[in-house]
């Protein structure tokens, strides 16, 4: 099956290619620069997608920039991983680029040319990560070491929810009292708010609350702190098939 895959989809994928790039594609040592990589990489990874009927994944700048940072750090370390001593593991690189995202894959790889690097992504463990359903977002990150080696990062997760603001409110009352309001947009009919506050707080302020989208798909929910103050987590889960998961997790100090 997966021989069959290689076939149909590497196939189709050189023909397209020869014709979009032909006469523009920039050379270096005998080698396709790092810029043209990720809009090859890219190109391959929707058009494969879309030979399987998924949706084609929208490149994302935040997380453009974790995979470039992060195939910088491989080549520092000479490692090939999907996890680092020094950014950590996939989710927390996410965290740290101002994402939320917790469902989320990663692929890296390492060759001299675009087509090792193609049918390292052809395995069965990458290809499968490729044709996910549930991924709808990408950053692609290539950087080339002193060898001439391409080491490429791509990240993928799930956005099943798009935070538009948050606004933190304080009341000049005695004591004072604060509240924030998050607004937000999904496609799924259902999502539930969970709120810990921090272990020495009153335990009142946690929430488990459930809010329905309106029909334009936004919602909005404003959670109150009291006086209280420290660090809070922030889980928010959407219905999917019956069962509310996890989709989003992150912490504010307050």
């Amino acid at each position: 099956m997966v021989i069959l895959r290689e076939f149909k989809v590497g196939s189709f994928f050189l023909t397209l290619i020869l014709i979009m790039f032909s006469g523009h594609t920039f050379m270096y040592g005998g080698q396709q620069m790092p810029d043209n990589i990720i809009d090859t990489t890219l190109t391959w990874i929707n058009q494969a997608r879309a030979q399987d009927g998924l949706e084609i994944l929208v490149i994302d700048s935040k997380l453009n920039e974790a995979a470039d940072k992060y195939s910088v750090q491989m080549i520092e370390h000479n490692i090939l991983s999907d996890s680092d001593p020094d950014s950590g593991t996939p989710f927390e690189r996410i965290q740290s680029s101002g994402l939320t995202d917790t469902n989320n894959l990663v692929i890296v790889a390492k060759a001299k040319t675009w087509d090792l690097l193609r049918k390292q992504l052809l395995s069965p463990e990458n290809l499968s990560k490729i044709l996910s359903p549930e991924m709808t977002h990408l950053g692609i990150g290539v950087k080339q070491d002193s060898t001439g080696d391409l080491w490429l990062t791509i990240h993928m997760v799930e956005r099943s929810i798009t935070f538009t603001q948050f606004t933190l409110s304080q009341l000049n009352t005695t004591p004072a009292s604060r509240s924030i309001t998050i607004n937000g947009n999904t496609p799924y009919k259902k999502v539930r708010i969970i709120l810990v506050p921090p272990e020495d707080s009153n335990p009142g302020l946690a929430v488990d609350r459930i809010i329905v989208p309106d029909s334009n798909d936004d919602f909005e929910i404003t959670l109150t702190f009291g006086a209280a103050n420290g660090t809070f987590d922030f889980e928010f889960y959407v219905q999917k098939d019956g069962v509310f998961k996890l989709k989003n997790l992150f912490t504010m100090d307050i």
